[in-house]
């Protein structure tokens, strides 16, 4: 049972600057680090952490940095088979420059992402069982070309697919979304992509717009909203799930944590409920790390953390097989 993640592969540079420079300035940076990013990049090393198939479909360039991009997900046993390189543009890169007040600014560019290529259909989805799309892969070019044939082969073939918004793709593509929301087997959003999505909702934008996703058409919609959690909406029924307390240092990877828990959970047989909570916590525990790719942990480190919180349910569907019955918390 394999997972299918269409999105950015991405080089990440973050550097610790002793102050920020006016334009034109120069400014000493005082540590450098490298680490693998993209929203598909992370979805995917985090589902085969859990210890589900993941392969990843994305494009880099032929330099060094695509070594960086994929270095998360090649060590997390991610198929990256399907991966393309590039002759012309190169990997993409994030570059997030950190003040002394721990302000970050970001410098990014989507290089050979946005050049996708629609592979042979018949070899990407051998063994698949779900879609993921980044929101990102829907952005622009022949990447968004690619991802949104891939997306109509998976609905043909029966695959449930699933989408994560990103602000620059409701703000550019509002209306494509919400066309396309109704296929989806789950839309992912967090608060602010959902105030964008439908800005009309009035009173608790939240529990409004995706009551008005849910008489769209959109069968499974989860909310991710921080510390407070998440909530859903499954066919009527309505879920606010609570965060778990921790003490958070980055919430980088979070998102995509949540995405990839979720996911793992529904494909081995979860309610919705239990799905998001496993959701809260995984990205719950990447929120007490530095990083995004770096700060995944394993399925042996999210046990720990589940059984420290008493989190049972969740804890059976780790441990359970794919399509298994599981359980219900008390």
């Amino acid at each position: 049972m394999t997972v299918l993640v269409i999105g950015d592969a991405n080089a990440d540079a973050s550097a610790a600057l002793e102050r920020f420079p006016r334009e034109g300035d120069d400014a000493a940076i005082r540590a450098l680090g490298w680490g693998s990013g993209g929203a598909a990049v992370n979805v995917a090393t985090a589902v085969a952490l859990l210890g589900m198939g993941a392969r990843l479909l994305a494009r880099i360039g032929k330099d060094p940095a695509g070594d960086v991009a994929l270095s998360a997900a090649r060590a997390a046993g991610v198929d990256l088979g399907a991966i393309q390189r590039d002759e012309v543009h190169s990997t993409g890169l994030c570059f997030a420059a950190v003040s002394p007040s721990g302000e970050r600014t970001f410098f990014s560019h989507r290089g050979a992402n946005r050049a996708l290529e629609l592979p042979p259909a018949s070899d990407l989805f051998r063994g698949i069982r779900w879609l993921h799309l980044s929101g990102h892969a829907l952005l622009e070019d022949r990447q968004r070309d690619t991802s949104l044939a891939l997306a109509r082969e998976a609905s043909a073939r029966g695959v449930p697919v699933s989408l994560d918004l990103c602000l620059p793709l409701v703000r550019t593509h509002r209306t494509d979304v919400l066309d396309l929301s109704p296929s989806l087997a789950v839309l992912f959003a967090n608060e602010l992509e959902i105030a964008a999505l439908l800005p009309s909702a009035a009173g608790d934008p939240v529990e409004n717009a995706i009551g008005s996703l849910e008489k769209a058409g959109v069968p499974l919609v989860a909310a991710k909203l921080g510390a407070r959690g998440s909530m859903l909406s499954d066919r009527g029924a309505r879920h606010v799930l609570p965060a778990l307390p921790v003490d958070a240092r980055d919430t980088t990877g979070s998102g995509d944590a949540y995405v990839a828990g979720f996911v793992v959970a529904r494909l081995r047989g979860a309610p919705p409920e239990v799905c998001g909570r496993l959701g809260n916590a995984l990205g719950a525990l990447v929120a007490t790390r530095p990083g995004a790719a770096s700060a995944l942990p394993t399925g042996a480190e999210l046990r720990a953390f589940l059984a420290h919180h008493a989190a049972l349910a969740e804890l059976s569907v780790l441990s359970s097989a794919p399509g298994e019955p599981v359980r219900r918390s008390e």
